[in-house]
């Protein structure tokens, strides 16, 4: 009886100190949604990076941002594996000029990109664009 007990005092310790195994994806992600930060080929916008730099910044309209000196925000979105731009996010301390970033971005969101790649198949990408300004 005392060989039995302790056999089972050592299968509840050895159950409840187990790792438990979480999966690394949900269910809620469905197959082919998985937004990649490095792929094999990165998207592209026509023309170039430089192109998308300069049409973005002249989207910006500094007399809408409330505020002066040196301003700073990073946006984040995601380039479809159909090559536009969806799932803005802006983070910064200045409201008006996250206003104005998601702005810019959604008239320059028009234009379809060249999707990233990943063993040659189109991927959903994320990108990060730094914004700083300094407002006079």
């Amino acid at each position: 009886m005392k060989k039995i007990f302790i056999f089972s005092i050592l299968l509840i310790s050895i159950k409840s100190f187990s790792q438990q195994v979480i999966p690394m994806m949900s269910n809620e992600v469905k197959r082919g949604d998985t937004i990649y930060e490095s792929v094999d080929k990165q998207p592209e916008y026509p023309g170039g990076i430089n192109v998308f730099r300069k049409k973005f910044s002249e989207g910006i309209k500094s007399n809408k941002i409330i505020g002066k000196g040196f301003l700073s925000a990073e946006a984040q979105f995601v380039i479809g594996k159909d090559g536009f731009i969806t799932d803005i996010r802006v983070k910064g301390e200045n409201y008006s000029l996250n206003e104005e970033i998601r702005s810019a971005l959604n008239r320059v969101a028009k234009t379809k990109w060249s999707p990233g790649e990943i063993n040659g198949s189109p991927v959903r990408y994320k990108f990060r664009l730094p914004v700083k300004m300094n407002i006079q």
